[in-house]
């Protein structure tokens, strides 16, 4: 294995630097490891004397010919202004970072182009060149182990690189001219391998990928003969095309009650219509999006229930995903807070339990709970041919457990669930007579005859659709109320009392 001599050292920096790389470039093609040499590279490179320190200086003023830029000063004062412009104009709070760089597509093909000629040009052992070109280090690690303490400095914010940080700080910096230099190897590329069969991917397509692809295909000679050095000198540094910041999702969750029977779960839109005015979702998550400052949220809960039925008692748990937000500190006493003045905005949805922000594990026993939870329901029926006490098979319902029920998708659904017939459980029910009060304040209606209304408190699997229990859905639901009773009987009102899931 060849190591690489002080003379070696002095023929390949001459080379580099009369060639237009910048002094960072010079050290990472040699090879140089430390941080400290790209953090401080003319103090540096001051130290070593194959270094002409008065020529590297003067060549900063124009852009290099690997990185366009990217590894010089001149950029990175304008990357981190536009950085510190971005972060207080969003107001993220986070007070760590992650940084990503994504730079000219043409940069890997300058660096190929430029050991190409360094090998042809040089009278150096082939090996030493080769030693070289895996010892060259990545343009975005050189960028990032001089400018993120720069970042750090100017954010007053700490870098996360190992964790990483929710807060990921997204730097674009684009080349105009990129794209000439990949078109002209494209064409080179194309005149040599006429008689080929035609590639798979589309090779006119100016992506790394196929960089990398032409690359593998390419030989240093072919290199050398398809481009002089001339043909690939930078005249102009890169711009700062975007900066992107991003915070990754918070979720919060707790429980709800719906009180309203004129309410939909999420917003209810047919035909581009809005049915109703509001939902659970606009008045649960729209003041905590609000208060976090989130970009867009997205609504989560054990089940759902429909627009008429009320969920009361223990509540229904549910979370709310906040996407981008700018809020990140959240405190116990903020969530305190913010769960009262919910509760104080909306009389229709109120939050039974303290909000809390949630981890995944806690997500995964939300979304578990849909399938293996139990649920209980109170719904107040109507069977027209009874009268008082004249249903004595009523009372035979409170002796049954455990009944094998088999639903077919009903019929008020099918416009968006597929047909899908499956078996649920009832495990066990209460069923009395209404007293005349009752029907009225479910009813919320002044009711003549009461004496044909009942109660049923049932014990249910997830996902049993109740309503089409009672009634059968036409014989999509069997057995049914109506089978169990022998008699037809219809649901009036329907209350969800309570959700067997430990949350938050």
């Amino acid at each position: 294995m060849y190591t690489i001599s002080t003379e070696e050292e002095k023929k390949i920096l001459y080379f580099l630097k009369s060639r237009g790389c910048c002094l960072r470039c010079c050290l990472r093609f040699i090879g140089y490891r430390t941080s400290d040499c790209y953090c401080k590279p003319f103090e540096f490179a001051a130290q070593i004397d194959s270094f002409d320190m008065k020529d590297h200086i003067s060549s900063e003023e124009t852009s290099c010919i690997v990185c366009l830029g990217v590894l010089q000063d001149k950029t990175q004062e304008k990357v981190v202004i536009k950085v510190i412009e971005e972060v207080k104009k969003k107001g993220y709070d986070c007070t760590t970072f992650t940084c990503a760089l994504t730079v000219p597509v043409s940069v890997k093909l300058r660096e190929h182009i430029l050991y190409a000629h360094m090998s042809k040009e040089l009278d150096i052992h082939k090996s030493v060149i080769d030693a070289l070109r895996t010892r060259l280090q990545n343009i975005k690690d050189i960028w990032k182990s001089f400018m993120i303490p720069k970042l750090e400095q100017a954010m007053k914010k700490s870098a996360d690189l190992l964790t990483p940080s929710p807060f990921l700080i997204e730097i674009f910096l684009t080349y105009a001219n990129d794209e000439v230099i990949f078109k002209e190897l494209m064409n080179k590329h194309k005149e040599g391998n006429n008689k080929q069969k035609k590639r798979k991917c589309n090779d006119n397509i100016f992506s790394r990928k196929n960089i990398e692809t032409l690359l593998i295909e390419t030989t240093d000679e072919q290199l050398v003969q398809h481009f002089t050095i001339s043909q690939i000198v930078s005249k102009m540094f890169v711009s700062v095309d975007n900066i992107l910041c991003s915070h990754s999702s918070i979720f919060i969750g707790g429980c709800y009650n719906k009180f309203s029977r004129k309410l939909s779960q999420t917003p209810w839109f047919i035909n581009g219509e809005k049915k109703v005015d509001t939902s659970v979702q606009d008045l649960l998550c729209n003041p905590i999006a609000e208060t976090m400052k989130a970009e867009s949220i997205k609504f989560l809960s054990s089940g759902r229930e429909d627009v008429d039925v009320r969920n009361i008692y223990g509540g229904r748990p549910f979370a709310v995903e906040l996407l981008n937000p700018r809020m990140t500190n959240i405190t116990n006493e903020l969530l305190r807070h913010l769960a009262a003045n919910i509760n104080q905005l909306t009389k229709q949805v109120q939050i039974t339990s303290g909000l809390k922000v949630l981890s995944r594990l806690d997500l995964k026993k939300l979304k578990e709970g849909e399938n293996v939870k139990t649920k209980f329901y109170r719904a107040l029926c109507v069977c027209q041919s009874a009268n008082g006490d004249s249903l004595p098979q009523l009372e035979n319902l409170n002796e049954l457990k455990n009944i094998k029920i088999i639903q077919k998708t009903p019929v008020r659904v099918l416009h968006r669930r597929p047909l899908n017939p499956r078996m649920r459980i009832i495990y066990e029910m209460r069923v009395r007579w209404a007293k005349p009060h009752e029907v009225k304040k479910l009813l919320q209606i002044s009711v003549e005859s009461t004496n044909m209304f009942f109660i049923l408190d049932v014990k249910t699997q997830a996902g049993t659709y109740v309503k089409e229990f009672v009634h059968g859905d036409f014989g999509r639901t069997k057995p049914s109320l109506c089978d169990l009773l022998n008699t037809e009987v219809d649901i009036v009102a329907l209350d969800v009392t309570g959700i067997n899931l430990q949350w938050p």
